[in-house]
């Protein structure tokens, strides 16, 4: 069974760089995950790590095994491009290096028509150049969107569409692309020949305004219109899309965007802004849909908002989180954030001692930690610390984990916010911390079959001792 994110614009590539790190430290789905991002603005920074960050997951995925055999949860979620060739982006043919005018043939009509357009369009819209996206400007996106359905891709992902696929559709409701791709795409999949996919289940997580831009004049976006837009494109919706019978579940997420001041850039590599714990919410969202069951085509539309447990006091942190939130990512997240730290503390010349690799050094000895499979878990490792760090730094904050400087000369297991490990019995010399962590690995590595390959066996002895740890000792379950 297949989900299909359909990921608009930047910050749909922002959410769905969340859910590929979610879905690494171990998060469960019940689909596989086949992204589709549209984005007019094939240089845009967030598009480019989210692309680098799927593919890394890929190539990390591709050297591990899943079944009944291996308790192994780390990377299990299938992802794959839509064509399986690594490329996530569907192609908009005639955007790059021209004005919109250009690509409207205004010259070439009428002056009838060439006066209504005109009456549609500033003068403003039609000299902006689409090569980095609408500039929020969704009159512009409903124009040139409206061509993705030409694509190849897009024909192949309706043909091979079957019943029990799901769609997702993450947008935001304050700018050009998503706001203006949202409402199409959802239209063109409910006209479909296709029965499967005209009747599918489909969600969409719709982004309020939630960050702020710092003020440029010469820039083509300005945060003072975030509001206005965000209202006109509610009304919009509520006749057009959440009205009309179309859309199974619908997931609204803002936040007080005055706040924090982003960089204010029209796009391109310049944009790549922080990871946003509104974007962690908006990848739960789609995991919250995936986890439904669905019956019959859509009749109406089931809304869904977020709240906290509580008030935070500063950055938010797990227990901030309501029961089913930190069932999801509490144990996934701080296994991978714990393994992490290990590897950051315990150099290789500290690991290949331990028994857990010297029992079977041919494979978890020096050589391992040189291989092309360790080498492409450091450079996921290092993205998902980024990630980590930016939602630190953010406002507002999630900062569910303590940084590796402050439990290196400590408890290593003390990574995780407001838990303390615990070591119960009454042995003195019993062991903590990282040094808990070596123990256990040696004595998990027997319970796995000794002809498996270097990557399984290195995953699986983690996951099945963070695993162990997370319940003995932190109480994480």
């Amino acid at each position: 069974m297949n989900l299909y994110v359909f990921a608009i614009g930047g910050s749909g590539s922002r959410v769905l760089r969340s859910l590929t790190m979610l879905l690494a430290a171990g998060a469960q789905t019940d689909s596989n995950i086949i992204p589709i991002i549209i984005d007019p603005d094939a240089s845009n920074g967030d598009l480019d790590r989210t692309v680098c960050g799927l593919r890394q997951y890929e190539e990390v995925r591709g050297e591990l095994s899943f079944n009944n055999t291996f308790e192994n949860r780390f990377f299990s979620t299938v992802i794959t491009s839509l064509n399986n060739d690594g490329n996530y982006l569907l192609p908009l043919v005639g955007t790059a290096g021209i004005n919109y005018d250009r690509y409207l043939a205004l010259s070439g009509m009428s002056q009838e028509n060439q006066a209504f357009a005109k009456m549609l369009f500033s003068n403003k819209n039609l000299s902006s150049t689409m090569d980095v996206g609408f500039k929020g400007n969704p009159n512009i996106g409903s124009i040139v969107l409206n061509q993705f359905t030409q694509s190849a891709d897009f024909k192949n992902f309706e043909a091979n569409f079957v019943t029990g696929d799901k769609v997702f559709i993450i947008s935001s409701i304050f700018g050009g692309t998503g706001a203006s791709g949202f409402p199409l795409i959802l239209k063109t999949l409910r006209t479909s020949n296709n029965t499967a996919l005209a009747s599918a289940p489909i969600g969409a997580v719709s982004l309020l305004p939630y960050f702020n831009l710092k003020t440029d004049d010469n820039s083509s976006i300005q945060a003072d219109s975030f509001i206005t837009k965000a209202k006109a494109a509610l009304h919009y919706y509520e006749k057009n899309v959440t009205g009309n019978g179309t859309l199974n579940d619908m997931y609204y997420l803002g936040d007080d965007f005055s706040s924090h001041g982003y960089d204010n850039c029209d796009g391109g590599n310049d944009q790549s802004n922080d990871a946003h714990f509104i974007e962690l919410l908006g990848a739960l969202a789609i995991l919250d849909f995936d986890a439904k069951q669905f019956t019959g085509a859509a009749t109406s539309t089931s809304f869904h908002e977020f709240g906290l447990n509580t008030t935070p006091k500063g950055s938010i942190i797990f227990s901030d989180l309501g029961n089913q939130t930190n069932t999801i990512i509490k144990k996934p997240l701080s296994m991978m954030a714990i393994m992490n730290s290990y590897l950051n503390n315990r150099d290789v010349s500290h690991r290949v001692e331990q028994k857990w690799a010297k029992d079977r050094g041919a494979l978890l000895g020096s050589t391992f930690f040189n291989s092309t499979f360790f080498s492409n878990y450091e450079r996921f490792k290092l993205m998902f610390e980024e990630w980590i760090n930016e939602l630190e730094r953010n406002e507002i904050s999630f900062a569910p984990f303590y940084k590796d400087s402050d439990v290196r000369d400590s408890d290593g297991l003390a990574k995780v916010q407001n838990t303390k490990p615990t070591y119960p019995g009454l042995n003195p010399f019993r062991k903590k911390g990282f040094d808990l962590v070596d123990e256990m690995l040696g004595k998990n590595l027997s319970s796995i079959p000794s002809n498996t390959s270097a990557p399984i066996t290195f995953m699986e002895v983690f996951h099945k001792t963070l695993s162990d740890i997370c319940k003995k000792n932190l109480n994480i379950q």
